[in-house]
């Protein structure tokens, strides 16, 4: 027996295990929306038209929104700044001789990315660090045709995915021939052809960003499609690579200060470590103070790094018990030079085997490597972006908030959101500001600062709060957390800052003239005690509704004894047809004792009746005044609903819309209004048209507007005064269902 068992146990050793195969991991990328397949479709199906069209007429496209040749002033410049003036413009195809979007047989790299002349640097780094997730590039780059010439892409703004195509023409920094000089001409001896093969050739001549390889033009060309989205050039000057990556993935930024980070442990595990995976970063710190003794010299550098200069985070690696960050400066030039830089003494023959596991080669191509120590020394904010898979959705709200006047308190209570979460989920939620690079020409008397809190309802404590990171800088603030099945509170906080004269005339200070006294200004804890005492009540209301039955609810209930027992209900008198009197029912004998006769009434000349007949009378009248009761119930709500259709129907919402829009112009009354999600749709899809960036000149024009159930458009968000506050809320959950959003807006601020 034991050998048996022995034996039985031997095979049952040797008997393979067999591995199930591991779950395919979610593919991050672009945020899936149903507008996100429209701009595709629509994208692909607008090149496949123009270059059946071009190729018709013999002719390359040219885009007439954004011709950088014949309407250069505008595609370079906005109202009040201008980017650098090029010497020429030439096609694709006249720059390189065999041109390729991508690298001939690869993909997007971001060692191809090059710096030109303009202040965009946060747009490059966004750039290098989403071409570390593979195929994510490709993916913003929805349709070509290299042959005419003309490229559609797609960047996610405030209302959802737009598309955006233009065609193959670049700005070059080279002068034709005939514009040099004596002494430049004889370099070349006087040989135009030589001129032109060796300096207006290949992607060192272009003006702005250019691809590492001589013949790639991906880097150009999204460029220029993000500066017409955006509106020109100029617009793209200074920024945040988040911004950017959220421009280009649809994801939620968020920053973090290196010397706030509490555990840096922690930090390296759950988020460093998850770059390229789930989520994306970059990195910057301020510019240093040029020394005393160096009265017209450069701000110093950190061994190496610039200041305000936005740098992206390739990966993190942890090799051989060291922690390592691979950074990339978007120069392509320029690197780090303090430990583990190219070449440095710690590279021993031990150290340059991992170079392969790092993904690094040492050269002066703008990418080096860091130890985590010192990158947290060296960069005073990292940015990141969370990039989302197919399971998550969204809800969002944009309002048009008027501030208040100035000066004012900085408190909480004049905007609130009420969110509906349909099951258990982690959410990311989102308060953003209206993006308004498009429009940063347009000067504002007024920024803002956002702040807000989270409280479920019927509770005291609020669950996170947030707020700007680097105030006045940032255009959102996002919260990660998971949320039970319920109704939550989002209390926001608004501070202004307006622009006050301040010395000379022409000397324009920004002034934080809100009054932040806490005698004047509502606190957090004074809402959350309001709602809470509504909701109390409301719940306690009710409940005593529950416990009070209704007229059906009493008429369907048997007749009871005064002592408690069930009564039979008695049989008809079919002799003569007449229902006889049954004992009253609760809301019956209220009734007789409402209408019995007074005292006073019995004593002078009342003829004297039986019990019998008493009841019988009683019951009658009691029947008489519930039949009464019941009609006039009903007639009411006939006449409710008549009046509800009457100012539903589209004659009277046409005729009212006029009335109601000069009532809200003067109101300046205190109560609150309250919209729901079913009058903003819980996704952007179809609330708000595509809006264009405005353009000043004859082509300037906006889309028309796309509307659903009477919702109002995007246009209207920006026909109030220019100082009114946009903000708008998004929810993003991994439920079936979207979260219901509900706003609660007092409409005179002031």
């Amino acid at each position: 027996m034991t050998r048996k068992k022995t034996r039985a146990r031997a095979k049952a050793r040797k008997t393979p295990k067999v591995q199930q195969p591991a779950p395919p991991e979610k593919q991050i990328g672009l945020f899936v929306t149903e507008e996100l397949g429209h701009a595709i479709e629509a994208c692909r199906d607008r090149v496949q038209r123009i270059a059946a069209e071009c190729k018709a007429r013999n002719t390359r496209f040219r885009d007439l929104e954004f011709d950088v040749q014949l309407d250069s002033a505008r595609c370079l410049s906005g109202l009040t700044e201008s980017a650098s003036t090029g010497k020429d413009v030439r096609r694709v195809t006249e720059l390189f001789d065999n041109p390729h979007f991508f690298p001939a047989g690869g993909a997007a790299n971001s060692n191809a990315i090059k710096q030109g002349a303009l202040g965009d640097c946060w747009f490059l780094s966004a750039l290098a660090t989403v071409s570390c997730i593979p195929g994510l590039i490709e993916k913003i780059c929805v349709a070509r045709d290299e042959q005419v010439g003309i490229y559609g892409f797609i960047f996610y703004g405030d209302k959802g995915w737009s598309s955006v195509i233009v065609d193959d023409m670049l700005y070059t920094q080279i002068p034709k021939f005939e514009e040099l000089d004596r002494e430049s001409k004889a370099v070349y001896h006087e040989d135009k052809q030589k001129y032109e093969n060796i300096a207006r050739k290949n992607g060192a001549s272009l003006l702005f960003a250019k691809s590492g390889s001589q013949e790639e033009t991906w880097v150009a060309l999204i460029e220029k499609a993000y500066a017409k989205f955006y509106g020109n050039y100029a617009h793209l000057e200074g920024g945040w690579t988040r911004e950017a990556i959220e421009d280009l993935t649809g994801g939620v930024a968020a920053e973090f200060i290196t010397k706030d980070i509490l555990d840096v442990d922690r930090f390296w595990k759950e988020e460093l470590l998850q770059a390229n995976k789930d989520r994306l970063f970059a990195c910057s710190f301020d510019s240093l103070a040029t020394p005393s003794d160096e009265l017209f010299g450069d701000s110093p550098t950190v061994q190496g790094l610039y200041g305000n200069h936005a740098y992206a985070i390739l990966r993190a690696v942890e090799c051989l018990g060291k922690r390592f960050v691979v950074v990339r400066n978007p120069w392509g030039k320029s690197e780090w030079t303090g430990p583990w830089s190219d070449g440095s003494k710690e590279w021993t023959p031990e150290w340059i085997r991992i170079l392969p596991q790092l993904g690094h080669t040492f050269g002066d191509d703008g990418q080096f490597i860091m130890e985590y120590d010192d990158f947290l020394r060296s960069f005073t904010s990292i940015e990141k972006t969370y990039l989302f898979d197919d399971s998550w959705i969204v809800s969002s709200q944009w309002l048009n908030v008027q501030p208040k006047g100035q000066p004012a308190a900085w408190s909480y209570g004049d905007l609130s959101f009420i969110i509906t979460m349909p099951a258990r989920s982690k959410v990311i939620l989102v308060l953003s500001k209206l993006n308004t690079r498009a429009f940063r020409s347009i000067r504002t008397t007024i920024n803002t600062m956002v702040d807000l809190a989270i409280v479920k309802k019927g509770t005291k404590v609020p669950i996170m709060t947030a707020a700007e990171t680097l105030p006045l800088h940032c255009r959102s603030i996002s919260v990660e957390l998971e949320l039970e099945e319920g109704e939550y509170f989002i209390y926001v906080r608004l501070d202004q800052s307006s622009i006050v004269q301040a010395g000379t005339f022409d000397n324009l200070t920004m002034v934080r003239v809100a009054m932040k006294d806490s005698l004047v200004a509502r606190t957090l804890q004074d809402v959350i005690e309001a709602d809470f005492a509504d909701t109390t009540k409301d719940a306690t209301e009710s409940q005593e509704k529950k416990e009070t039955p209704t007229l059906h609810e009493v008429f369907a209930t048997k007749p009871e004894e005064e002592d408690g027992t069930e009564c039979e209900e008695p049989p008809k008198n079919a002799e003569n047809d007449k229902l006889p009197s049954a004992p009253a029912s609760a809301v019956e004998r209220a009734v007789q004792i409402s209408i019995d006769p007074s005292p006073q009434d019995k004593m002078i000349g009342k003829t004297e009746v039986t019990k019998e007949e008493s009841n019988s009378v009683n019951t009658f009248q009691s029947k008489l005044f519930a039949i009464i009761l019941l009609g006039g119930l009903n007639m009411l709500a006939f006449f409710g609903l008549a009046l509800i259709w009457a100012l539903k129907s589209p004659s009277s919402k046409d005729d009212s819309s006029n009335a109601d829009d000069a009532d809200d112009a003067n109101s300046h009354s205190d109560n609150e209004s309250m919209s729901s999600a079913d009058d903003y749709p819980p996704s952007p899809i179809y609330a708000f048209p595509l809006l264009q960036p405005p353009i000043p000149g004859p082509f300037s024009s906006l889309h028309s507007p796309l509307t659903k159930n009477g919702v109002t458009q995007w246009q209207d968000l920006l026909k109030e005064d220019s100082n009114n506050i946009i903000l708008g809320l998004r929810v993003y959950t991994q439920t079936k269902d979207p979260a219901k959003i509900v706003h609660r807006l007092k409409k005179a601020l002031d």
